[in-house]
């Protein structure tokens, strides 16, 4: 076959794709663009970013809580170190533009991904962009600038792979397969605590593979699949080694074991609670599994025990916890998406569909087809590249392209203490500094962290697994002004609370003008100074 001539190649490196154009408008919306509010949207970032700067400083993994005055000097497992790492260099250069750019790079990178998958399964191109956005709707109810979104990508990536690695029918597959799974795991380890996720899905191919060796009735088939099967085994035993390079050993999986089975957590917890189906993004969930409800409807015959299996999992981990939803709508759609668009095409060629229905189905995948074959040719992907590039410029130069400051990463005034902090650090600077730790709620502890450490600690914060249950409760007691929670304030001997305004505690503290005064108040905060 003929090669292109030279200007036909040169269109394809330039021209952009939909995917292009997809990855450019999902990165600067989260950049810069109406998505923007949402990477900063949980203050938890804000521990990241000082662990971060920590480990850059001391060059090395902290073991103890330095944050808080409850827990100070207490085994702190910080096992998304890496992620904080890299959270650290970028603030140090960029400030929060820098942690928004890396937030809105591996969103944007993830979505496209899932697209391109789409696409190589033999989804038709707009089928393909629909389950994308209904998956990134899903998606929304956690798009933080925290180290989970590495998970998504992880996660999706290791689908992918297991993929290949199944639908390898002719010879060995390629040698990085099964080596790429321990090698990710190395960095998936310590950049996240979803790689559990990873290896129930190893383990659902090599389990899946055993299975298969036993059914088939072709003796060769059973063999090669066999042979799979082991090297999956051997890729998963390889993984769960891996997971024991971390800073804190085979320690970290205990820990984790007892933070997962921790009831009185994980039932207060409230990204761990099973989502309730009013929002957008749980309503994009509800639709996917319809969908995947009517793709296995006609195809169940074929289902492959491994997609079987991987649905079971996704549809499980989905109504579990709301915080698995974007990973398992991923996974849902990935699955489903190959059989629906089947379906969808064979309408055209179904006698006892209306005419009307075969003609649309005919035009609508012809179209479709057309279309994919273009995208798959376009790979330069210059575009995005550039993009990506021109975005960390600005964002090293302050957010500024030119005299017009264009990315100014920021936590949101309307939701975060932000003027309370501002009096709270200028309050005494004619007078000797208040060094007393600061009661806050735990969804604000690491802003409060991000903004006011090492100056002054806070008592609680929204790391759950240090805190443990005692102290959790003793916290939702104190917050929620249960029975007791006098006891609580005394116990924890608070000097400063920063309250949201209108709260149930903040109207209790305001009953007791004897014992408290207010020091500061706007809309969204209220600062009271013990008397």
């Amino acid at each position: 076959m003929p090669s292109p001539p030279p200007s036909s190649q040169a269109l394809r490196f330039l021209l952009p794709s939909v995917r292009d154009i997809i990855f450019i408008f999902l990165f600067w919306s989260l950049l810069a663009g109406p998505l923007s509010n949402r990477p900063l949207a949980d203050s938890d970032i804000g521990w990241h970013i000082r662990t971060g700067e920590q480990i850059l400083a001391t060059r090395a993994v902290p073991r103890t809580d330095p944050f808080s005055s409850t827990m100070q000097g207490q085994p702190w497992f910080a096992w998304e170190w890496l992620y904080d790492l890299a959270l650290g260099l970028l603030h140090r250069a960029c400030r929060l533009n820098g942690v928004v750019w890396l937030c809105a790079l591996l969103v944007a990178a993830i979505f496209v991904l899932l697209l391109s998958h789409l696409l190589e399964r033999g989804t038709g191109l707009l089928l393909a962009v629909l389950l994308m956005l209904l998956a990134e709707a899903a998606s929304t109810i956690h798009l933080y600038a925290r180290p989970h979104i590495v998970s998504w990508l992880f996660s999706l990536l290791w689908f992918v792979a297991l993929e290949r690695w199944e639908g390898w029918e002719h010879g060995q597959p390629p040698r990085w397969i099964p080596w790429f799974f321990p090698a990710s795991m190395l960095l998936w380890v310590n950049l996240h605590g979803g790689w559990l996720f990873g290896i129930a899905l190893l383990g659902i191919y090599a389990f899946a593979a055993f299975v298969e060796s036993w059914r088939t009735p072709d003796a060769f088939a059973a063999i090669r699949i066999a042979h799979r099967a082991r090297a999956m085994a051997a890729a998963w035993a390889a993984s769960a080694a891996a997971t024991l390079v971390n800073p804190f050993g085979w320690r970290l999986h205990a820990h984790i074991y007892r933070y997962l089975t921790d009831r009185y957590l994980m039932n207060r917890i409230e990204e761990f609670k099973s989502p309730d189906f009013h929002g957008w993004a749980q309503r994009s969930f509800a639709v996917i599994l319809v969908l995947v409800l009517i793709a296995f409807a006609g195809s169940y015959r074929k289902l492959r025990i491994s997609h079987l299996l991987v649905v079971l999992l996704a549809v499980y981990a989905g109504f579990y916890s709301s915080r698995n939803l974007p990973v398992s709508s991923m996974l849902l759609v990935l699955v489903a998406g190959p059989i629906l668009w089947e379906d969808f095409t064979s309408l055209a060629d179904k006698p006892g569909a209306w005419a009307w229905v075969r003609s649309a189905a005919a035009r609508i995948s012809q179209f479709s087809d057309r279309m994919g074959a273009q995208e798959i040719e376009l790979r330069g992907h210059l575009w995005p590249v550039i993009s990506v590039f021109l975005a960390l410029a600005i964002c090293l130069q302050g957010g500024w392209l030119g005299s017009r400051h264009l990315i100014d990463a920021q936590f949101d005034s309307t939701k975060m203490p932000v003027a309370a902090v501002i009096f709270l650090q200028r309050e005494f600077q004619a007078k000797p500094p208040n060094a007393s730790p600061v009661f806050s709620t735990d969804s604000w502890g690491g802003y409060l962290i991000y903004r006011m450490y090492p100056a002054r600690k806070v008592l609680v914060d929204d790391r759950h697994d240090l805190y443990g249950s005692d102290r959790i409760r003793q916290y939702l007691i104190l917050i929620q002004a249960e029975p007791g929670w006098q006891s609580v304030l005394q116990q924890w001997q608070i000097r400063t609370a920063l309250l949201p305004t209108g709260s149930t505690l903040a109207n209790l503290l305001r009953d007791l003008p004897q014992d408290w005064r207010i020091a500061y108040e706007d809309k969204v905060a209220v600062v009271f100074e013990r008397r």
